[in-house]
Order: structure tokens, then C-alpha cells, then sequence
């Protein structure tokens, strides 16, 4: 059985060697199909010859041209193009929609806080030095009103008065310096029986000064500060 095995073997290495003789051969004729070993060598190309001058060349003598006359060309008519009319779309024109303008609607003011509103009077030259106005709503002057005088907005509280006693129904009047000036800063505003203010206390700031000349308009004696019931 090992000398059976041991001839496959050897049979099986000799095809292996054939095989690779026999590609090696292929490769080789493939490459240069005119290699010896390829028995049918194929045929080579017809070598070209190209004719030989001859040795000598000798110009040969030609007759002298004789003059003969050229006719001469007519002009021949060229033919014009003629545009041929191609008729061409005209775009019909469409509506484009156009967008409204984009308007900004306003926004309602804030409702004020305060049920009085302050309305500003001017300040003038006097004798004595003195805040005054009047308290009103739809139906008039408005009297039992407390209007309060203070050295801050809302604050520093000088003297609380009610509208009605004085002049008119609305009127009120606070007296800082009866004759001559006070320099100061002032605020007059409305409040209720709790002291809760019912007017903007900021809106109603009164600087009084001593300037003395009626005549100068910076002077400051006496101010007009009016409330209106909303």
C-alpha cells in the first residue's frame, strides 16, 4: 500500500511539472509568436521597397511659354438670403396677486392707575410763595377732595387740605411763605381717607425760586398744578 501511495505521488509531481512546462510554452508563444519552439510561426508582414532615383539626373529643355490670353471671369449673382418668417410666442401676461401692505396695529394704552389726571398750570411771580388749582370732574368742580402737599413724590408730607373751603367748590390753595419767596421742591397729589395716593405723585414737581423781577418768566412764586376726575 506505501509503494502505491509513493507512485501516485510521483505521478502527481511529474503532471504538475507538465502543466507548468506546458503554460510556460503558451506564455512564451504569446508573448513572441515568433519564437523557435512555436512550430507555426505566423506570417511576417510584406517588407515595402520604395523606388530608387536614378543615378543622373539630367533636366530636360521646355519649350517657351507662348502668351495665351485669360479670359476674363463675369460676375456671378449671389444669391440673397430671404428671412423666412418664424412666428415667436408672446407671453400673455398674468395678474400676480399682491399681498396688502402689513399695517401695525396699535396697541391700546395701559390704563393709568391713578383715577385723577394732572394737568399743569404755569408758575409766575407773586408775593408770597403758594401752590394753587383746581379739582374737576364731568360735572364740575368736585369739593371734600383731600390734596396733599409733600417735599418727595408720595412723601414728606407738609400739609393736607380739602378742596371746597376757599374760592370755589374745587379750589384749594396751600400757602408755603405768605409774603415774599421760599426756594424748595414741592409735590401735590390726591389721596384718599387711607392716604392712598389717587393722582401721580411724580407728575406734579414744583421748584420755586426767589428770583425777584416780575418781568423775568424763569421766576417761580406761585404754581398752578389742576386735577380732572377720570
Amino acid at each position: 500500500m506505501d509503494e502505491t501511495e509513493e507512485l501516485f505521488q510521483i505521478a502527481t509531481l511529474v503532471m504538475v511539472v507538465a502543466i507548468v512546462v506546458v503554460i510556460l510554452f503558451y506564455l512564451l508563444v504569446f508573448l513572441n509568436p515568433q519564437v523557435a519552439l512555436n512550430p507555426l510561426k505566423p506570417a511576417l508582414p510584406p517588407t515595402e521597397t520604395r523606388p530608387g532615383l536614378p543615378a543622373t539626373w539630367t533636366p530636360t529643355p521646355t519649350n517657351t511659354p507662348t502668351y495665351t490670353p485669360t479670359p476674363t471671369s463675369t460676375h456671378t449673382p449671389t444669391a440673397t438670403f430671404t428671412p423666412t418668417f418664424t412666428p415667436t410666442n408672446t407671453p400673455i401676461a398674468t395678474a400676480t396677486r399682491t399681498r396688502p401692505p402689513w399695517t401695525n396695529t396699535p396697541k391700546p394704552p395701559t390704563p393709568s392707575p391713578f383715577l385723577y389726571t394732572v394737568f399743569r398750570g404755569g408758575c409766575f411771580h407773586s408775593g408770597g410763595t403758594f401752590i394753587e388749582g383746581y379739582v374737576t370732574n364731568a360735572g364740575g368742580e368736585e369739593a371734600g377732595v383731600r390734596v396733599r402737599l409733600g417735599t418727595a413724590p408720595g412723601s414728606g408730607e407738609v400739609q393736607t387740605l380739602t378742596t371746597g373751603g376757599g374760592r370755589s367748590p374745587g379750589h384749594y390753595t396751600f400757602v408755603i411763605r405768605a409774603q415774599g419767596a421760599q426756594p424748595g421742591t414741592w409735590y401735590v397729589w390726591i389721596v384718599d381717607a387711607a392716604g392712598k395716593a389717587l393722582s401721580d405723585p411724580f407728575a406734579t414737581r414744583v421748584d420755586t425760586n426767589n428770583i425777584r423781577n416780575s418781568d423775568d418768566p424763569s421766576a417761580c412764586w406761585r404754581a398752578e398744578i389742576n386735577f380732572g376726575r377720570r
